[in-house]
């Protein structure tokens, strides 16, 4: 396996590698699991950019969370993954990261709630709501 030690930092790389491993051998579906389990999101070095920058990427968690759940067939490693992106990627309502609008307390899910500075039909303390339900959306002005 020269090649895979070349690309052995690459998380798609080891995620294909587990694929092949398990499509060749079934019965090492726990190695093929523990190659994607043991990659590790290391910081990118970017000039300019303020703050860490790692190098997986969310559509690629995602692929790979797909991958273990119906190829791999493992629903704990899968539960798992998911937990180890929700950290990485605490904005993502796939994986229902903390800040996520798919968890209960997001700023999207209080909304509908009133606070101490009136709620959404409040007409000092209404458009928060409003700006919240644009979702990024310049033409909805």
């Amino acid at each position: 396996m020269p090649i895979f030690l070349h690309f052995a930092d690459s998380l798609m790389h080891r995620a294909a590698a587990a694929e092949m491993l398990y499509v060749l051998e079934p019965s090492k579906r726990s190695e093929a699991i523990k190659l994607i389990e043991d990659s590790t999101n290391n910081p990118v070095p970017r000039n300019g950019v303020l703050g860490p920058v790692k190098e997986w990427k969310l559509k690629d968690c995602i692929a790979i969370h797909k991958l273990i759940g119906s190829v791999l067939v493992d629903h704990d490693a899968a539960m798992r993954w998911k937990e180890k992106c929700a950290r990485y990627f605490p904005y993502s309502t796939y994986f229902e990261g903390n800040h996520s609008s798919a968890m209960p307390n997001s700023v999207y899910n209080q909304r509908g709630k009133n606070s101490e500075n009136g709620g959404p039909s409040h007409p000092e303390g209404g458009r928060i709501a409003d700006v919240i339900a644009t979702n990024g959306k310049l033409d909805a002005f």
